[in-house]
């Protein structure tokens, strides 16, 4: 599989992956130049390319199974990659591979540099099954957004900030842990401007859940 263009794609393979059994993982940022090294590198040292024959034949003789996920957005420097494997595979003696059922897989923010980590969402279990939801830092910062966009004094500025907020708000990638974290932030926007408006000033937008994620076709 290449890289891939759109985070909500990369986010649901990796998903898919852990809840399938490949909980061990490492990850990283390459610059873009060297992705398809990489992506070759790993492919003949792990056998992330490996079709569905090879690796049914090496399950079968205990070698264990491994995937590379590449997400590259569109007109970035960087690309951000998961190596992701079973507890059988051979990688776990060659790579610090930690366990998701222990530290989570976060996915970054796109628009970042290199020196700079900027975690956006992690991967957790919720009601026993896997999916992805906010760091605690961007869930704050958008309770920060919304406050400041109710008490902006004034009413145009007011208006454009609220609105802005709820379009962002409904391109949030729609896995169910990040609907839940957009439906407690819908309702701090309702009751916060209900609180600091009043009934005088109807709200400028009507809020809604971001749409739950398509599913895309994997091995």
């Amino acid at each position: 599989m290449g890289s891939m263009r759109y985070k909500s794609a990369a986010m649901q393979r990796v998903q898919d992956l852990v809840r399938r059994g490949y909980v061990r993982w490492t990850a990283g940022v390459v610059p873009r130049e060297k992705a398809a090294r990489l992506t070759a590198k790993f492919a003949a040292r792990y056998g992330t390319a490996a079709d569905r024959h090879e690796r049914r034949r090496r399950r079968r003789h205990g070698a264990g199974n491994g995937f590379l996920v590449v997400y590259l957005p569109p007109r970035q420097p960087h690309a951000v990659w998961w190596l992701l494997v079973d507890d059988d595979h051979p990688a776990q003696h060659y790579e610090a591979l930690r366990d998701a059922r222990e530290v989570r897989i976060t996915m970054p923010n796109p628009y970042w540099c290199p020196e700079v980590w900027r975690e956006d969402y992690e991967l957790v279990r919720l009601d026993d099954r896997w999916t992805w939801r906010m760091v605690e830092a961007r869930r704050t910062e958008w309770q920060a957004r919304l406050r400041e966009a109710v008490r902006q004094p004034n009413r145009d500025t007011r208006h454009l900030q609220v609105r802005q907020a709820v379009y962002s708000l409904r391109k949030l990638p729609g896995f169910r842990g990040v609907r839940q974290d957009a439906h407690g932030l819908i309702r701090l926007l309702k009751s916060d401007w209900k609180r600091v408006r009043h009934k005088a000033e109807p709200l400028p937008a009507t809020p809604r859940l971001p749409p739950y994620v398509r599913r895309i076709k994997h091995e």
